[in-house]
């Protein structure tokens, strides 16, 4: 007995001793790798897992681009999965603190533990899911240095390869590729992957054929134990076929599009997408598409599909548009927006279609409005959304001469009629008005009575639960009913997309506003008068609608110059921006036929000369050559068709003019003020009135300034600012003219405070140094202490690894201050208080989002907020 408990007694001492991270001994060795691996490592792993999960769960791919390689985080979404990953890294750091073995002089022995380094490239993983790229970097290479006789440093390379990667440092992921595609000895697990991050490395650097040849590689791969999962072979076949697709090899494509699906990957959508690509890489020229056309008809019928609709008859009306039947290519493009229930990008690819095929039939009315709703839903990184957003824009603009011109035509016609008749067309007017009012009452009725049913059911089914609190039971305000707001939301984003939540949501255009009805019904202060029944009876005068009817001669005159105006920008955009020029010609006939005498006579005269010289049209031609000649002999344009050199020497005095006043402005530059004037007048004198006069004007009024005072300088810059109003010198005359004002006639300081404390009590800017987070709320408890509370929560939640000071403070008579400190730069606090606002846990129950003005400060500007309160 006594020798059994003497050896019990000696295993304990050795398991004890073994514990110890001084000791590089065998069963210390043992211990420690034991503990390390499945304590630290395993659970790590297990975080981290966890992690990407959600992050792929949560992955929304947009299948008309390329694909990634990886699924990585958008800096919104990481946040979400920060305490997975704060999890393993605090886990593997606990571990790596324990189960270190150290030498004699308390160094790290890196050949004793075996699962140390793995905990370590656990750590960089989760630095880099978290966006926290150079930390991850420093965690990778700290393996590669320390353990260079462990094969996870190879691990640790991958990970630094798709590290640089992400963070566009492609040229320090390039050596590290070359060292392990050299290597001979790699692990499994990295022979797997390196192809993978290589194929990410040439797709970032824009070698798609190097890309696809990796990604070919690892899809013939299938041994299944040196190969990669199947449904991530099939995504890396999409990809390659996309790739394909971009280098205009449609076969190859076509073919890793089908191998895409006898994969059957586990996403429905790559499969899905894979027939989509496939039907739209048809060649109708070399292939019937009837049998395409029937599959895709037949897909649109099955219900599993029923998220794709819009996608599927988006594909329909691309064939039919390389086939040209344009009238059967509108019909599914119109098909696919109808479709279209949450997918908003989709959606306005189809708005687009539909505007670009009424653009190229001339229907720009038409095409306008498909334009301005392509507009709304089109995401900013569309590869061609500034050249749409300007076609956009001159379709708006035209589409308003049009209208200027019916509008106006209308209301000349109107003029003429007896005034009997102008009455019963008013009437009519005003009686469809009030029919339509009554309709929509109705509807309203009949919508509030829909829902009051809607609300009474809900209240029968939830009136044996009334009095469970909030949040415990179903509840009888639809608000309250997660299902009723879902139903909702979804209703609104199949009618209207995706829109952001700001005033005039439905408008493109967010530039214009509710027309005000009449000055005369604004109040002193400019509002609109608050009451529906005036309005309403505005609405009902007739004299609302006689206000812009042309009766008198001089109104006749101003209608004339807007339709005048209207048909000249309108031949213009035809020709300059549309290429459109028999669209030029009938603008511009019609404009002169209707107005012979009008102001654009001259310029319309010659632009009809060159369209016709160009079209080879030679009696045309001629006609407004002889007009120009006759009507305007002296004018630039004839000149120039007298004299085909007129326009060399007319830039070649221009270039002397230019050279001249280079002189001027070099004098001024230097300080030689009284040359500068002397030259500016010179220069006035000489030339005369050309497109460098207000320039020569400008630096005159300077140089004077400078030679005779600051009256002088006024004096003059006002003259200059009334002979050329709209002058490119103009807004710096005035902005100098503005200075002079307030130099002579000083605003008070505010609160009658002098000029030092003022200047003491203005804001810094030090972005690098120590800044807080401070939020003013109102002065009631519950909300105050609702709010720290919440704060704490979403600290532990989402900052785990930080340590913050929380304090608040009385502020003013009816406000709380709440400070929390501190973040080492502007970045940290900015980056944490764009988190804080997206979190709806933070602001909920007694908390009120809207009461509370959160703001990031800089530490030393603290004390002139709680001074100023400003």
């Amino acid at each position: 007995m006594l020798i059994k408990r003497l050896l019990y007694f000696f295993i304990g001492i050795a398991i004890l001793t073994s514990c110890s991270t001084k000791k590089n001994t065998v069963v210390s060795r043992a211990y420690h790798n034991v503990t390390a691996r499945y304590n630290g490592y395993y659970y790590s792993g297990e975080n981290i897992d966890e992690g990407v999960y959600k992050i792929e769960k949560a992955n929304k791919d947009n299948f008309e681009k390329i694909l990634p390689i990886y699924i990585y985080p958008t800096p919104e979404k990481a946040k979400s999965t920060f305490p997975e990953f704060d999890k393993a890294i605090k886990k593997s750091s606990f571990c790596i603190q324990r189960h270190t073995i150290k030498d004699k002089k308390g160094n790290e022995a890196p050949d004793a533990g075996k699962w140390i380094d793995n905990n370590w490239i656990n750590i960089g993983i989760s630095q880099f899911y978290k966006r926290e790229f150079f930390s991850a970097v420093e965690s990778f290479e700290y393996v590669t240095r320390t353990y260079t006789k462990s094969k996870d440093k190879y691990v640790a390379m991958l990970w630094l390869i798709k590290t640089y990667n992400e963070i566009g440092s492609v040229s320090s992921a390039e050596p590290i590729i070359s060292f392990l595609n050299n290597e001979k000895n790699l692990p499994r697990s990295v022979k797997k992957e390196l192809p993978v991050a290589s194929a990410d490395y040439y797709m970032r650097r824009g070698l798609n054929t190097e890309a696809s040849t990796k990604l070919m590689e690892v899809t013939r791969n299938t041994n299944p134990f040196t190969g990669v999962k199947k449904n991530s072979r099939a995504r890396y076949s999409f990809i390659a076929a996309q790739l394909f697709e971009q280098n205009k090899d449609p076969k190859r494509a076509i073919d890793y599009y089908k191998k895409t699906i006898k994969l059957k990957p586990g996403t429905y959508e790559l499969i899905f997408y894979s027939k989509i690509r496939m039907a739209r890489l048809l060649d109708v020229k070399r292939n019937s598409s009837e049998k395409t056309k029937k599959d895709l008809l037949r897909m649109s019928k099955e219900f599993k599909n029923n998220e794709y609709y819009d996608v599927i008859y988006y594909t329909l009306g691309e064939i039919e548009q390389k086939e040209r039947n344009q009238t059967q290519a509108l019909f599914y493009y119109k098909k696919s927006i109808l479709t279209s229930v949450s997918n908003p990008s989709q959606k306005a690819l189809s708005y687009l279609k539909v505007g670009e095929i009424n653009f190229d039939l001339t229907n720009y009315t038409f095409a306008a409005a498909y334009y301005d709703s392509a507009i709304v839903t089109l995401p900013k990184d569309h590869p061609e959304y500034k050249s749409i957003v300007a076609r956009k824009k001159t379709l708006e603009a035209l589409v308003g001469y049009i209208k200027t011109i019916t509008k106006e035509d209308s209301l000349q016609r109107i003029a003429k009629m007896s005034e009997a008749e102008i009455n019963t067309l008013i009437d009519n007017i005003i009686l469809a008005k009030q029919k339509e009012e009554e309709l929509k009452q109705k509807q309203k009725e009949a919508e509030a009575a829909k829902n009051n049913g809607a609300a009474g059911s809900l209240s029968q089914s939830s009136q044996s639960s009334q009095d469970i609190p909030f949040g415990q039971g179903s509840v009888s305000f639809y608000f309250y009913n997660p299902n009723v707001v879902a139903f909702g939301i979804a209703d609104f984003v199949k009618k209207w997309g995706n829109r952001k939540l700001e005033d005039n949501w439905r408008r493109s255009n967010k530039s214009i506003s509710i027309e005000t009805l009449n000055d005369s019904e604004k109040d002193n202060t400019g509002a609109l008068a608050s009451t529906s029944d005036k309005t309403k009876s505005i609405l009902e005068s007739r004299e609302f609608y006689k206000k812009n009817i042309p009766f008198t001669d001089s109104s006749i005159a101003k209608s004339n110059s807007r339709i005048i105006k209207a048909y000249y920008m309108m031949g213009s955009i035809y020709k300059e921006e549309l290429n459109n020029t028999k669209k030029t010609i009938t603008s511009f006939e019609e404009l002169n036929s209707r107005f012979p005498s009008n102001k654009y006579l001259l310029n319309t005269y010659y632009t009809l000369y060159r369209i016709y010289l160009e079209g080879k049209n030679q009696p045309k031609a001629d006609y407004y050559k002889e007009k120009i000649l006759n009507e305007f002999p002296d004018s630039e344009f004839a000149l120039l068709i007298k004299n085909p050199n007129y326009a060399e020497e007319l830039n070649g005095q221009k270039s002397e003019v230019e050279n001249f006043y280079t002189g001027v402005y070099k004098s001024y530059s230097e300080s030689n003020y009284t040359q500068s004037l002397a030259l500016a007048r010179e220069g006035i004198s000489k030339f005369g009135k050309n497109d460098y006069l207000p320039k020569f004007e400008f630096i005159k009024s300077l140089s004077l300034g400078k030679v005779k005072g600051i009256d002088s300088l006024e004096l003059s810059l006002k003259l200059l600012a009334a002979k050329f109003p709209t002058a490119e010198v103009t807004p710096q005359a005035n902005a100098i003219l503005e200075a002079i004002k307030k130099q002579k006639n000083p605003a008070p300081t505010p609160s009658g405070k002098d000029e030092n404390q003022t200047k003491q009590d203005a804001y810094t800017i030090n972005v690098e140094k120590q800044h807080f987070l401070i939020a003013v709320l109102p002065d009631q408890v519950k909300m105050v202490d609702g709010f720290k509370s919440n704060l704490n929560i979403f600290n532990s939640t989402y900052y785990a690894d930080k340590k913050f000071e929380l304090s608040s403070n009385l502020f003013g008579s009816d406000k709380q201050l709440v400070i929390l400190k501190s973040f080492e730069n502007a970045k940290d606090a900015v980056s944490y208080y764009e988190n804080l606002l997206k979190d709806v846990d933070v602001f909920k129950g007694e908390v009120v989002k809207e009461q509370i003005t959160i703001l990031p400060i800089l530490s030393d500007n603290l004390p002139i907020f709680y001074k100023t309160k400003n």
